[in-house]
């Protein structure tokens, strides 16, 4: 590590430092500390620039290749493409987007032959901001229910919960056998695609989609989005079209291959299952639960977050005509506040109410996921092996 980079991981961890301390006290992360963080990227971004011009005309011993700067760019790419997800899926408000993308784009700088680097370093920032996220919120959810109950009530009580969740899926249609096939069939085809994507393209662009996590990040935080389609007879009927077109024609070009692709497939679509039944349907629901609270329409104020199901009931109705379709994490709107409102004054009901959840900083997680990534240069399901 050079003076630049020593320097630097100095001043962004003051300045994340700041950013997670004004998170924790107003719940937002404001624009000046936002600019005041890209000022300081932009000054050691110029400096590594410099010293790589120092280095080229002999002026300088320790510098970086001037093809680094091209894989700089791929990564913040990458970095900017999965904060707009992110921001898009309803995971995080645009305060936290940036902040990710700032504290993403100055791993490089402060060590620039960090791992991962360039095309999986975003991916592998997120599996440890989000890990050690949930690792943190189970164990103070636990703690918490044990303190004001018995082990022996307060985990009989989550198990009740539990199977209540259950139920509440399959009476709304999603643990039902059909929409479980058509579910498996479409999503089956993603992965067979991708392995079929990763084959041929090997050599050139191969090696970038080649990872299956990118699948899995993609489809697990845009799942709200894009769930519907894969409980389709549509999209049933054109995969099933697909699997007739890859059986025969991988009977002619790849025949030692063709069941080899799919088991991998569907082995794929079980593993994705499993983290999507338990990280959105099961602990998503089990976290929201003590975050959640009633109120009336008159308490209605800009910035309150809607809980998943509450918005999941708003975007079914088709009353609203796709107001809520996009809720994001900033909160609700002054114009999706009348609305609600106008609507809750129509309901035949003594004092309506709507679920809000109580928002939590975040960016404390981006900084402690950046700060062990640094120290173990890995992330948390590499080191597992879980995905070997």
């Amino acid at each position: 590590m050079n003076e630049i980079s020593l320097i630097a991981l100095i001043v962004f961890a003051g300045w994340a430092i700041a950013v997670v301390k004004e998170d924790f006290e107003i719940q937002k992360i404001l624009n000046k500390k936002i600019l005041l963080g890209i000022k300081f990227f932009a000054l050691f971004f110029l400096a590594m620039a410099y010293n790589t011009y120092l280095g080229y005309t002999g002026k300088s011993d320790s510098f970086l290749n001037i093809d680094f700067y091209g894989l700089w760019l791929i990564h913040f790419l990458w970095t900017l493409l999965a904060a707009i997800i992110l921001w898009y899926g309803e995971i995080w408000p645009a305060g936290d987007a940036k902040f990710f993308i700032l504290i993403s784009s100055c791993l490089p700088l402060i060590n620039p032959f960090i791992k991962t680097f360039p095309h999986y370093l975003f991916l592998s920032l997120l599996i440890n901001v989000f890990v050690v996220a949930a690792i943190f919120a189970f164990v103070n959810y636990v703690s918490e229910g044990i303190r004001r109950a018995s082990p022996g009530d307060f985990f009989g009580a989550q198990w009740e919960a539990l199977r209540g969740r259950a139920r509440d899926l399959y009476k709304q249609g999603g643990l039902k056998k059909f929409y479980i096939f058509f579910y498996a069939i479409n999503i089956g085809l993603i992965f067979l695609l991708h392995q079929i994507f990763a084959m041929e393209l090997k050599n050139t662009f191969g090696k970038i989609i080649l990872r299956t996590e990118i699948i899995y990040f993609v489809l697990f935080f845009l799942w709200e989005k894009v769930a519907e389609n894969f409980r389709s007879r549509k999209w049933v009927y054109i995969s099933l079209v697909a699997y007739g077109i890859y059986f025969i024609s991988g009977y002619f070009l790849f025949p030692y291959r063709l069941m080899e692709l799919l088991m991998v497939a569907l082995m794929n679509v079980l593993k994705f299952s499993v983290i999507l039944f338990i990280g959105r349907y099961m602990f998503e629901f089990t976290m929201e639960k003590k975050d959640t609270y009633f109120i009336e329409a008159q308490e209605l104020k800009p910035h309150m977050i809607l809980s998943s199901q509450m918005m999941r009931t708003l975007r079914g109705n088709p009353v609203f005509k796709g107001a809520f379709d996009d809720c994001f994490k900033d909160g609700l709107t002054a114009e999706q506040i009348d609305i609600l409102k106008d609507w809750l004054g129509k309901l035949e009901v003594e004092k309506p109410k709507v679920e809000i959840i109580k928002g939590r900083p975040f960016a404390l997680w981006i900084f402690v996921g950046a700060v062990v990534f640094l120290i173990f240069n890995n992330n948390i399901v590499d080191m597992s092996g879980i995905f070997k």
